[in-house]
């Protein structure tokens, strides 16, 4: 007597092939851009470079002042050393 029922699939055999399908599926799937790309890099390191030079040029500002201050506090000095002097 031959009978006609289907071959039984153990739950192992079920991952298996559902893993083996997965790629296809994950192919009609979008993809999430999250890398940059050439573009992006060259403006983020375009836009670090011109941040470096703006911070490096007010550090050059601010030495200037400081370094002024520091000479007319120095003239100051000086002037009120001689007064007591005299």
């Amino acid at each position: 007597m031959i009978t006609n029922t289907p071959p039984t699939i153990s739950g192992s055999q079920v991952d298996q092939r559902t893993a083996a399908m997965e790629p296809a599926c994950r192919k009609d799937k979008p993809k999430l851009n999250s890398t940059p790309t050439r573009g992006d890099r060259a403006r983020h390191k375009s836009a670090q470079q011109e941040h470096k030079q703006r911070q490096r040029a007010e550090i050059y500002a601010l030495n200037k002042v400081m370094t002024e201050l520091e000479q007319q506090q120095f003239e100051a000095f000086c002037k009120q050393m001689q007064a007591q002097g005299e």
